[in-house]
Parts: structure tokens; sequence; C-alpha cells
């Protein structure tokens, strides 16, 4: 539909729109990773620009240069640990990458420039001044014949024109054949049985997924290839998906059909290297092999250190349902009681808990049912009873497991034979959903540095002394590596004891995906030191057959003794080898 807009009106809604910003939006920040320590940045929906975290010494000045259109004010971001460089101030080439990373959808073809509005609060002279170098060039884009705009605000979905005319030789540069000249790359991903093929039209970056017989769009393709976990991310993907197919209804879709998934919905493990960085997940998947094969191998786990993490506890239950007993502080801590029993029982390794049930003690329990309680605490300098919040609970954990992990290669031990492992009980939305997943730390989305100096962490030798955690960007791959590598080996040895792994997508995740703009690595995986970390998720307590096998001390043994069996795999242990106290 075309109307065109008074040029008084067009100033009063930009006005408006830079004046009027809903309290959500003005908060919100968004990151994307375009290189190791440079993220394109969007905060309040005004400011665009790169986010980047030099590293010190000499290579300041280089890593600097890369991105800064002048390469002398590099002098001015030295020393800081996270500096924030406006648009205007890097190069063409690293503004169309910038602008590109914060608006996915966008594409550049013949006609210029194509914009799909993210989000109402958008102005077309904020836009104007990132694609075309100016805000004041929005008058004539206004009047470009493609630009008839419907209303006077920009509306989430709209598409806006920015002519070639106004673009530089970098902006204009046509991102098709970025698709084109890499056919290799983007022919076809498989996974499993299920192929994608990628390409990209007028309307943007898309993966093509033909639908089989017997298979939903909500099951097939959004839960398989997002791997979002909000209901309501979900439903509006297919929404998404539905009409960027041309899907008139999501219940008349029919086999065969040509579903175009929008490259920005997909999750990292089906997204394509786009030329700008190699792929973290093949790069992880690639090293982790050879991770493997030069990490030192025990004889025996004698000198193997296990930090076992139960989710929640205190006042935090975690997942709960009432109705069958069962509470995921509870059944967390039990599994990892049975998992510390049948290491010392079977392999001879270290074990350290970072929380104790005081009424419960050390022993596993055979109940179908628990009880509510709050008596969980940390065990840090003094305990913590776990009873702020879940965050200041989460930030305590990390800190405790770097202090244990110090200590642990301070007397003596090998930093590769330490492993970090947290029991959690899923929630899934969806009731139908069942089995374990795994996730890993993912590089891409852990910081350089983060750091904790609230009062309540000055509370805690822990908290005094680990606040604040640093790694680099070759650590934090290596981390992946090791981290997918166990996952890889125990989500095997899962099955093998016959328990459910989550098939609707992808069992082992690199980060937790709430929506198209919210994904993060879990804190006690993103600042623990240890180099193999995982948090696992056992089962899904909203799903009936779930809830009987968490009830089921026979199956909290077998999950137990699969996790076990992982650890000798891993670390190339006899499966025979007892302690000579268990014998």
């Amino acid at each position: 539909m075309v109307v065109r807009l008074s040029i008084s009106r067009l100033v009063s809604a930009v006005l408006l729109a830079a004046v009027v910003i809903p309290a959500a939006e003005a908060t919100q920040v968004i990151r994307r990773a375009i290189d190791p320590g440079a993220l394109a940045i969007l905060k309040q929906g005004r400011m665009l620009g790169l986010e980047v975290h030099p590293p010190a010494g000499r290579g300041t000045r280089s890593f600097l240069s890369r991105y800064l259109a002048d390469s002398d004010d590099w002098s001015t971001y030295r020393g800081r640990v996270t500096a924030f460089i406006p648009l205007s101030r890097v190069k063409p080439e690293v503004r169309r990458r910038i602008v590109l990373a914060i608006y996915p959808d966008d594409v550049v073809d013949a006609r210029g420039w194509v914009h799909t509005v993210m989000d109402d609060g958008e102005t077309l002279w904020s836009l104007s001044e990132w694609i075309t170098g100016r805000g004041s060039n929005y008058t004539g884009i206004m009047r470009a014949p493609a630009n008839n705009l419907v209303e006077p605000g920009l509306r989430r979905g709209q598409k806006v024109v920015f002519p070639g005319a106004y673009l530089n030789a970098a902006m204009g540069r046509l991102t098709t054949n970025s698709f084109t000249s890499k056919s290799s790359r983007f022919a076809i991903h498989r996974s499993g049985p299920d192929d994608l093929r990628y390409g990209s039209d007028e309307h943007g970056a898309y993966a093509m997924y033909i639908l089989k017989s017997g298979e939903a769009l909500y099951s097939a393709v959004v839960r398989r290839f997002t791997d979002y976990t909000d209901n309501v991310q979900i439903v509006r993907s297919c929404e998404a998906i539905a009409r960027r197919s041309g899907i008139l209804s999501v219940d008349d879709v029919r086999v065969g059909q040509k579903i175009y998934i929008p490259m920005g919905l997909l999750s990292e493990r089906y997204r394509p290297n786009e030329g700008h960085l190699p792929s973290v997940r093949e790069e992880s998947l690639e090293s982790h092999i050879s991770y493997r094969e030069t990490r030192a191998r025990p004889r025996n786990m004698s000198n193997v250190l296990v930090i076992l993490d139960a989710g929640h506890g205190g006042t935090d239950t975690g997942a709960k349902h009432i109705a069958s007993g069962l509470y995921e502080d509870e059944i967390n801590y039990d599994i990892v009681l049975r998992i510390k029993k049948l290491i010392e029982e079977q392999t001879g390794a270290k074990v350290a808990l970072t929380v104790t049930d005081r009424s419960s003690g050390l022993v596993p329990s055979d109940r179908r049912k628990f009880r509510y309680d709050t008596d969980e605490q940390l065990n840090t300098t003094p305990p913590h009873r776990n009873d702020q919040s879940a965050s200041v609970s989460a930030n305590l954990r990390w800190m405790l497991v770097n202090s244990i992990f110090d200590r642990h290669v301070k007397s003596g031990g090998d930093p590769s034979k330490v492993i970090f492992t947290s029991i959690h009980t899923d929630s899934l939305y969806n009731s139908k959903l069942r089995g374990a997943m795994i996730y890993t730390p993912g590089a891409r989305l852990r910081r350089p540095e983060e750091k904790r100096t609230d009062r309540i962490y000055r509370l805690y030798a822990e908290g005094r002394k680990y606040n604040t955690f640093v790694s680099t960007s070759s650590e934090r791959r290596r981390d992946e590596a090791l981290s997918r590598s166990f996952a890889t080996v125990l989500m095997d040895n899962l099955g093998k004891r016959r328990i459910k792994r989550h098939d609707q997508g992808d069992p082992i995740r690199s980060q937790i995906r709430r929506s198209r703009n919210r994904a993060y690595v879990p804190a006690v995986l993103r600042n623990t030191k240890v180099p193999t970390k995982v948090l696992v998720e056992t089962a899904n307590l909203k799903n009936s057959t779930d809830r009987q096998r968490l009830a089921d001390p026979w199956w909290r043994e077998q999950f137990a003794q699969a996790y076990v069996d992982a650890l000798k795999v891993y670390y190339g242990a006899d499966k025979n080898i007892v302690t000579a106290k268990a014998r």
C-alpha cells in the first residue's frame, strides 16, 4: 500500500520518536559479535557503533587499526578494557558489518539497501545517518518511489529502501554476492537427515527446508532449527516463517512445501559461515578432536578432580511439580550425590561439591517424593544460605569453583584433569518435550572480563578474591571445544543407559536462546576457569513421563552411572578401575 507523507508530518514524527522512548526500549542494548573482541552494539535504539575489548600491551594499536577510519585515533582507546567507538569513526566496511549484524534481515540489491524495521521506535533520521552517512538524507529517501510510507512512524516488519545513489561503495555492495561467490559454503548444510539450503533474495538471507511426510511447521521446523525455549517466541517465529514462505495458514502446510527460514531465526548450529568469521561451532568441532588427542591421559583417574554443582537450593527451588512432590533443587542434589558416590567407588577421582543440603547430608535418597525445604547452602567461606537472589547464588558459584580450581592447580594438580558439571532439571514450555540437554560455554557470548563488586560478595572469602574473571579469546575457544567434546561423550553414554535425550532441536547447545535478540551463556559456564565445563538438564519436569523417571531412584542412579561412564571414556580410564578402599 502506498501513501506519501508531507515533510512537516515526517519531521514531527521523527522528533516525536526521538523524544518519546518507551521505558523498555530505553534500557535495551543489542550486541552482536563481528570479530573476537569486537561487537556491534545498539544502545537504546539510538546509539549504534562498535564495542571493543582491546588486548593489552603492544597488540592494542594493531587491533584498533582494523576498525578505525583514522588509525591515529587508536590512542584514544588505549588502556581501556572496554570501549565504545561511534559509527562515524569506523571504516566504511566496518560500518557495513555493524549495520548488517544489528539488522540481520537487511539486504543490498539492485534497488539499494533494503532495511526491515525491527522495532516500532526506529526513525528514518537515525537509519539515514547510519546507512547513508547523513541523517538529513531522509527527505530524499522518503521521496523515493519505493518508499511511499504507510504511516508517519515506522512499523515492525516494514521495508524501507535506501537507493544506491545515497550509498558509498562499501554500503552499496550487493549482499547477494556474498552468497553466490561462496556457493561451496552455502550450498547445503546437513545435520543428520535434515538438509538446509541457503540463499538470498529480495527479502534477505534465508535457509530453505523441504517439509517431509508427518512433519509440522511448529515442531519439525521452528523447534528444531531455532532452539528457542520460550513458547511465545516460537509462535512468533512460526508466523514469521509462514509469512516468509507464503503460507496463509500454519495448519495448511503440505508435504514438499518449501519453508523459508530468515537467517536471523536460525540457531548457531545451523548458521553457515558468512565470510566475516570462522564458524565457532565448526572450529570447536574440529578443535576438540586435537584437544582430546593432546590432553594428558591418566592411566587411572586418581589425579582427576570433578567439581559438581547441584543447581538452585535454599529459597530458590528451581522448577517444581508440587502435586508429584518433585522439586528441582532436591532432584539435582540427589543426582549429584549419586555421581559423587559412584566416582569415588569406581574411579578414585576426587570430588568437590559446591552445595550441601544440611538435612540430607551426603547420602543419596530413595524417596519418590521430596518435601520442600530451604536448608541448602553454598560451600563458600562462610557458607552462603542461598537466601538472596538467584543471580547472587549463580555468581558466588563461579567464584567458589574458581577458588577450588586454583587450590587444585597450586597444589600440583593438572588443569586438564579438572571437570565442572552443573546439574539441573528442565521446565520446558511444552509438556510434550522430553529428554536431557547439555549446555556448553559458547565462545561468542563470553566476555573478556566480568566483575562483581557488590557488597554482598565481599562477605565471602571467595567473593573478595575471585570477584573478577578474565579470559582470552583462545581460552574461550578452547573451553568450548573441550566442553563440547565431553558433552558428546556424555550424550552417547546417556543413550547407552537408555536415558531419553532431547530430540527436538540440538541436544548439545552453546547458548540458551530466549529470543532473536536474547541469547546467553549461564554464569556458571561463562565465568569459570575450568576448561571442561557443562550444564546438564536431566529431564523436563513438565512432561509426565520425565516426571516418572525423575521420581524413580533407579533412574536417577542410571543417570549418575551414565555420567561416570562418560568420565571414564573422556579420560581414557579402564572401566574396571576401582579404588583400594572399594575393593
